[in-house]
């Protein structure tokens, strides 16, 4: 539920029955899955469609874009930094191409000159492992941009114009009283809890479960910290609500949630549900 800023991180070894091996092409450790060496290789300026899933050296998955449903895209660039990065290998690729290019953590320390996240080690390799859906001009990008954006808004004008109706079923048919708040937000204290209750800048325990109105899940947690104003909205209303040791349910409008944006498995325009226990100020 934070708002993060994603970062391209490698995909899961799909293409287990290879057995190829690691290669090194203009600097970048590269092992080939899929590949044509007689296809154009990307240009600076050409926009790519790829899914992609990172791993560390203990072959933790960062993030996974088959999971979350939504292939990435990236406009090619001008090489920066060194030769061994992602974007550099990148351009060993085309259309239909799969690889795994392996970025050494210490390269990437030299650029970035920050601290090094305690799920990364130095002297190992990032992995992304890469699956070139589509390669496109840049006018192509744009004008395919610009016909999904008018359909994604007729979409939601429609599903916003929906919203209160949709939110009101769910409320009849959960058997819960719910209160309303000035946003929008409705919420459902199930077990009031005894204490102060959270302000902004404070940060508190918190276990959650999120769903949309149908019912399916998109993310929880147990026992997690979360800082009072640097999540969305509805959930930072939430929690000011709330005393420790309480449970409520809330139902957060579209417009205090992620609004237009999509996140991960969230589409845009989703009305958000958490299920949440309130545990102690951090």
């Amino acid at each position: 539920m934070f708002k993060r800023i994603i970062t391209l991180f490698a995909a899961a070894a799909l293409f287990s029955a290879c057995d190829s091996k690691v290669e090194l092409v203009d600097g970048v450790k590269i092992q080939f899955f899929q590949h044509d060496d007689k296809a154009a290789k990307l240009k600076d300026g050409d926009v790519l469609t790829f899914h992609v899933v990172i791993k560390n050296h203990a072959d933790s998955v960062l993030q996974d874009t088959y999971k979350d449903g939504n292939p990435t895209k990236a406009l090619i660039q001008p090489v920066q930094g060194f030769k061994g990065s992602f974007e550099n290998g990148l351009r060993q690729l085309a259309t239909g191409d799969s690889a795994t290019i392996l970025v050494p953590i210490d390269s990437l320390l030299q650029q970035t000159q920050g601290p090094l996240p305690p799920f990364l080690k130095k002297g190992t390799d990032l992995k992304y492992t890469v699956k070139i859906l589509k390669v496109q001009s840049r006018a192509e990008f744009e004008k395919e941009m610009n016909v999904e954006a008018a359909k994604a808004k007729v979409d939601a004008d429609k599903r916003i114009a929906g919203e209160p109706a949709a939110i009101a079923d769910y409320i009849k048919k959960s058997g819960k009283s719910f209160a309303k708040t000035a946003s929008g937000l409705q919420y459902s204290i199930q077990s009031t809890g005894a204490g102060a209750s959270p302000k902004a800048g404070e940060t508190w325990v918190v276990s959650y479960r999120g769903t949309f109105l149908d019912g399916k899940e998109f993310d929880k947690g147990n026992e997690v910290p979360m800082p009072i104003g640097q999540m969305i909205p509805g959930f930072n209303e939430a929690l000011t609500l709330m005393k420790p040791g309480g449970q409520g349910v809330f139902v957060i409008p579209s417009g205090i949630a992620y609004g237009s944006e999509a996140r991960g498995p969230i589409p845009a325009n989703s009305v958000l549900i958490f299920e949440v226990k309130l545990h102690a100020k951090k």
